[in-house]
């Protein structure tokens, strides 16, 4: 009659001690049963225990998808434990970006050739926002900081058709105006990234770059084509959230500040070119912000 309670302590004792025991899982879902002693950002240090034999080892922490520690000196993590010894980071991104420049004066000029005042409106507000596309990479020269390349591409685009007005007092001629604005950009990047303590999925990323802004306008005004290319220094600020789905994949939200301005164009009318050097007062502003998301590929 004293064998049931007997039988049933060792049995909670036993799954006790199973459920206790520390345990690593790897990415290729390899179980190490141990003892954890100690984690840093870039290892987990254990013991194991094979009778009387002792051996301590550790695991990097990049090859670890969780684990676990019954001592309350280590951090429990029991879910995904994302990369901190990658070296290479490839960025793919695309979004909706905004003029930050003024239309004002643009809008003003409009009116004065004859079309409506919230024609004119509507015309520069949809130049305004466009889509935008990119890529970046960058090698962690440390844990922390990494240095690399970065393009990217901006579009926009808009239309209108109305009376204008050629000044002459007498006529008025209904046509179309049209741009289709796109700029190209290639810089050199540095970069710097923090994982949350609170979830090691979620990981700040930062960077600033500075190289050149190639412009593309192509314009059709009052029936008449034109082109107008031009380029300049520019520079960008990235500050972006990114969560890991996979052990070196992640997917990212982020924003952006793209500076630049042109003071100096070139007009082509089909027929002749013609370089002009800008007034300060006159510098076109390409100057953007940009809301994208993307995936991140580690290695």
């Amino acid at each position: 009659m004293y064998i049931k309670p007997i039988l049933i302590l060792a049995f909670l004792s036993l799954v006790f001690f199973v459920n206790a025991q520390d345990r690593i899982i790897t990415t290729q879902n390899d179980t190490i049963n141990c003892k954890i002693s100690k984690v840093t950002s870039s290892n987990i240090f254990f013991t194991l225990k094979s009778g009387s034999v002792i051996t301590k080892g550790k695991v990097d922490r990049s090859t670890v998808l969780s684990y676990y520690s019954g001592n309350s000196g280590v951090d429990e993590n029991t879910g995904f434990i994302a990369p901190v010894s990658s070296r290479w980071r490839l960025g793919l991104s695309g979004g909706l970006n905004d003029l930050t420049a003024s239309s004002s004066e643009a809008e003003t000029a409009l009116v004065q050739q004859g079309v409506k005042k919230q024609d004119a409106e509507s015309y520069y507000n949809d130049l305004k926002l466009g889509q935008s596309g990119g890529a970046d990479l960058h090698y962690m020269v440390t844990k922390m900081y990494g240095i690399g390349m970065i393009y990217k591409f901006y579009s926009t685009n808009s239309m209108i058709e109305s009376f204008f007005d050629p000044q002459d007092g007498v006529n008025l001629i209904f046509g179309q105006m049209n741009e289709k604005i796109y700029v190209h950009y290639t810089g050199l990047s540095f970069y710097s990234e923090q994982f949350l303590k609170a979830n090691p999925k979620l990981k700040l990323s930062s960077y600033y770059s500075m190289g050149m802004a190639f412009y593309r306008d192509e314009a059709i005004v009052v029936n008449s084509p034109f082109l107008l290319t031009g380029k300049a220094f520019a520079t960008n600020l990235d500050l972006g959230l990114e969560y890991f789905v996979f052990p070196r994949i992640s997917v990212g939200i982020n924003v952006s500040y793209f500076l630049s301005s042109l003071k100096k164009i070139t007009l082509n009318n089909g027929n002749s070119k013609n370089v002009q050097e800008l007034e300060k007062e006159t510098y076109e502003n390409i100057s953007r912000l940009d809301l994208s998301v993307g995936i991140r590929f580690y290695r």
